[in-house]
């Protein structure tokens, strides 16, 4: 990938191909119901210091689920969402076609309301189902085989980041995602340099400042942009591929200052929503790496997003953070995305270990030894809810 532009006039002339869906004949369908199915709990597992400070808390089971039924008895699944929420998406999609897709997402998708992207992965569920393939696979088929990076969440320190990347280095995994958070950016420094010790030259380190302290999530320590781009500049020497949302994501004028100062790469915007958002960063020249998060933008936005990126020479790499039916969707798209070299997965064990995220599912995709994920054959999402845990209202 290199850094390149492309003129709004380019971009407009591509811009019908973005909005592409798989025509299939044969297929008559209409949407039934919106379902939300509870699940059981099965164990708390307990919780780690996350990298703002506070608690994240693990459990076996619990949550919800979402379900949409057809009148040929197709049911999509996609992840749960607030049950206030259930009556205005059952009231926009019910009676539809769900091949309609494009215009149901952009009813679903809103930033003044999440839960809408659920219901979308169910949609698309139902489509591969219909279908007879595997989303990834219907939206393009680039690659079967993904590589997920562990996704770490806590900050913990210097030492015992590196103790644990040498550890995942071990079990075969291929990549990394570091907190980069310490108060002092000296520790910020010391935890890469001890992992590259650790892990040798060649294995991918990225690192994630969560726009430094200036977003809701986060607490503690807020950079500027001097502390932005010294830290970039230590980190490209490291070798770390990636610097995530070092500065606010609105800042356009900094980011892109900061882009242009240092040569690896400056990646962001889980929490951007709309195309002309995604577009914005990449004209200016703010981001080498979108990563649209698939539970805020929708899928539709997401595989847009990166047309627009490939188009500039430019990565997709989307975001995630659920580790449930969304996680394995975001998969899926990474499949499908040429301009994907990898795929997040929440990572930190024991409590947070993925695995535990995917407990509700029958048969859901693992990493290997090798570090590599394959993506399910079976047709749509590809995985099924285990059925002992379903509630039975």
């Amino acid at each position: 990938m290199i850094k390149n532009s492309l003129t709004r006039r380019d971009l407009l002339k591509a811009l019908p191909l973005l909005a592409f869906v798989p025509q299939l004949k044969g297929v008559r369908l209409k949407i039934t119901d919106l379902k939300l199915i509870n699940l059981r709990l099965v164990k708390e597992l307990g919780h780690y210091i996350a990298f703002n400070g506070r608690p994240r808390c693990y459990r076996l089971g619990g949550g919800s689920y979402c379900e949409v039924h057809t009148d040929q008895g197709l049911i999509g699944i996609g992840p749960g969402f607030n049950e206030s929420l259930l009556e205005g998406f059952k009231n926009q999609i019910v009676g539809r076609d769900p091949f309609e897709i494009e215009s149901l997402a952009a009813g679903l998708i809103s930033p003044r309301q999440r839960g809408g992207a659920g219901v979308e992965v169910a949609l698309w569920d139902l489509i591969g189902k219909a279908a007879d393939q595997p989303l990834w696979k219907l939206w393009g088929g680039v690659k079967q085989r993904i590589r997920p990076y562990a996704s770490l969440m806590a900050l913990g320190t210097p030492e015992e980041r590196a103790e644990r990347a040498a550890r995942l280095h071990s079990e075969g995994w291929q990549a990394i995602k570091f907190r980069c958070r310490f108060p002092q950016m000296r520790d910020d420094i010391r935890m890469i340099e001890l992992t590259r010790k650790a892990v040798g030259d060649d294995w991918v380190l990225t690192a994630d400042a969560n726009m430094a302290g200036t977003n809701f999530l986060s607490e503690g320590v807020v950079w500027d942009f001097k502390r932005a781009l010294d830290t970039a500049r230590a980190y490209q020497e490291m070798g770390v591929f990636w610097l995530e949302e070092p500065l606010p994501r609105y800042d356009y004028d900094h980011l892109a200052e900061l882009n242009r100062r240092c040569d690896m790469y400056i990646a962001g915007a889980e929490f951007n929503m709309g195309l002309h958002e995604f577009r914005d960063l990449l004209e200016r020249g703010c981001l080498d790496i979108i990563q649209p998060e698939i539970m805020a933008s929708g899928v539709n936005t997401c595989r847009k997003s990166a047309v627009i990126a490939e188009s500039m020479g430019k990565y997709c790499i989307p975001h995630n953070g659920n580790r449930d039916l969304g996680t394995i969707c975001q998969f899926h798209l990474v499949g499908a995305f040429p301009n994907a070299p990898y795929a997040e997965l929440q990572h930190e064990e024991p409590v947070g270990d993925y695995k535990n995220g995917f407990f509700i599912m029958e048969d859901p995709p693992l990493v290997g030894g090798d570090g590599y994920l394959q993506l399910p054959d079976k047709p749509g999402l590809g995985v099924s809810i285990k059925q002992d845990l379903i509630l039975k209202s």
